[in-house]
């Protein structure tokens, strides 16, 4: 692999083409955009970023990447070969292209043999499969469908707090690595009324979203538990479905899987028959699974009990996890307003009064001010978990000016001094396009990297500096010795370096992280043994 290929590549695009890949591979702006052509190669090598791009690719992509394993470019008629097609099939051509796209492959100037980012061992043989498996379908009605979603979704709110009660009145034992105890399911299915199946998903749940929380060794209610029920039903809907799709990542690779490859108004016949198009959509994330089927069918239970799925096939709220759409705006247009309670109790510990009603907009949404639960009761009145004193504490250390009231009265609150150096820069935000037109325009010449390594690592002989230079320059391994800060001796072996002011910032094969080196602490430079 190497990088001046990758930078050469990067330099023929045309800032539209250059644009694309910018926009899929987010992770290669960083908090500061590049400032060459250099830089973003070297970014865009960066072993943590390729790797995450590479587990959401389907198995098409995969295969390219596997076709393309070991030293050096492939050409293109050796990797058609590899997969078993011919070198013009037009499947090859447009799964080259998400890769390219992706800056995942790239050609070299000279004969356009193919160059690699990924590192994929090579797989057992298997045919190239640019199509996805289609599982057995049927007709699905809309209608019945969000109908068949809404009541189950109805009937999750309406089971949690009964959940809840029974862990009250009986609470679980300790959670453990897979979940709530299996003897605590039993129990509290038999106190609550419930089926195994059904606890067992809610109480992770609630335990995700810290409504269930410990207490010693055993898990009860908690206080955000009276914050969750005192919200809108499209409010807590929302809140437990973020939770379970945060969660293992098959649940999410499923409901792509569906939104992305069932055709409108359908629904899967056999849930079984998912698996071979899930495989296919994310094999990389799937194929240590022992049983994928089975897997496959629990995910679908799981997102029919919570109205994520019905009757085989997405609901608009599964369809809204797919998009990245607001679920509580989904569920407020599913959900019936029946759902509402019309009186809710709730503890407080004391009241926060100020006429300035955006001063309060403001303390309630204070991420700093969480432990306060602030809630707002009246549009110049907030409620705080906490007794006065706490509250008091809480507020003047995030900056407010509160007043405490004689007696046991409210604390009165007043705008803060805004100490503008301590809020930390807003992160700019970058815009592909014009950040590829800018990377494409001609730019002064760039210091030899020879020249900056022996000004900066003075230590080196001229032999060791031009051994850094040249892997600097190709990207090739090298070995160093390295003294840190603390004066402790390490030997690592980087790929990929690039200098960054008086740095070398690579791979550690050690570390499998990237890294930085500071020139002047690097004491000795030898060619790699691989």
């Amino acid at each position: 692999m190497t990088r001046g290929a990758l930078v050469g590549w990067l330099g023929r695009l045309a800032p539209d083409e250059l644009g694309a890949v910018l926009r899929r591979r987010p992770d290669a702006l960083g908090a500061t955009p590049p400032e060459d052509l250099v830089q973003l190669a070297a970014r865009l090598l960066a072993r943590t970023g390729v790797d995450e791009v590479v587990a959401t690719l389907p198995l098409p992509a995969v295969q390219v990447l596997e076709g393309l394993s070991g030293p050096g470019p492939v050409p293109l008629p050796e990797l058609a070969d590899r997969l078993g097609v011919a070198v013009d099939d037009p499947a090859l051509d447009a799964t080259l292209q998400v890769l390219l796209q992706r800056a995942l492959v790239w050609p070299s100037e000279d004969d356009g043999a193919l160059y690699s980012a990924a590192l994929l061992p090579q797989a057992p043989a298997e045919p190239f499969q640019p199509a996805p498996p289609a599982p057995s379908l049927l007709p699905a009605d809309r209608s019945a469908v969000r109908d068949a979603a809404v009541r189950a979704a109805t009937l999750l709110l309406e089971r949690l707090p009964v959940l809840l009660d029974a862990a009250a009145a009986r609470p679980l034992g300790r959670q453990r690595s897979g979940g709530v105890a299996v003897r605590e399911q039993r129990r509290l299915a038999l106190a609550s009324g419930l089926d195994e199946p059904t606890v067992a998903l809610l109480a992770d749940l609630a335990v995700a979203a810290r409504l269930l929380g410990a207490d010693g060794v055993r898990l009860v209610p908690t206080v955000a538990y009276d914050d969750w029920a005192e919200r809108a039903p499209a409010d807590r809907l929302a809140r437990l479905l973020k939770e379970w799709w945060s969660g293992p990542p098959l649940r999410q690779v499923v409901v792509r899987a569906m939104h992305d490859h069932l055709p409108p108004d359908t629904a899967v016949a056999d849930v079984s028959s998912l698996a071979p198009l899930v495989r296919w959509t994310a094999p990389l994330q799937t194929r240590e699974l022992d049983d994928l089927g089975a897997a496959v069918i629990g995910v679908v239970a799981e997102a029919t009990l919570l109205g994520v799925c019905a009757s085989g096939a997405l609901s608009p709220l599964g369809r809204a996890l797919a998009d990245g759409r607001s679920l509580s705006d989904v569920a407020q247009r599913l959900l019936p307003a029946a759902l509402a309670d019309t009186l809710h109790v709730r503890g407080v510990g004391s009241v926060i009064i100020s006429d300035d009603t955006a001063l309060l907009d403001e303390i309630v949404a204070a991420e700093g001010l969480a432990p306060l639960k602030l809630h707002r009761i009246a549009p110049t009145v907030a409620g705080s978990a906490l007794s006065p004193v706490d509250t008091l504490a809480a507020l003047r250390s995030a900056g407010y000016r509160p007043a405490r009231d004689a007696g046991p009265g409210p604390v009165r609150l007043h705008r803060a001094r805004v100490d503008h150096a301590r809020r930390p820069p807003a992160r700019p935000t970058v815009d592909p396009g014009e950040l590829a037109v800018r990377l494409l325009v001609p730019q002064q010449r760039r210091p030899d990297p020879l020249d900056v390594i022996r000004q900066r690592a003075p230590q080196l002989n001229p032999e060791q500096a031009q051994l850094l230079a040249a892997a600097v320059e190709d990207g090739s391994p090298v070995w160093i010795r390295y003294v840190d800060a603390s004066g402790r001796t390490s030997e690592r072996v980087i790929d990929n370096a690039h200098l960054s002011g008086g740095n070398i910032d690579a791979w550690c094969r050690m570390r499998r992280d990237d890294r930085a080196f500071t020139l002047d602490k690097i004491v000795a430079v030898a060619p790699a043994r691989v």
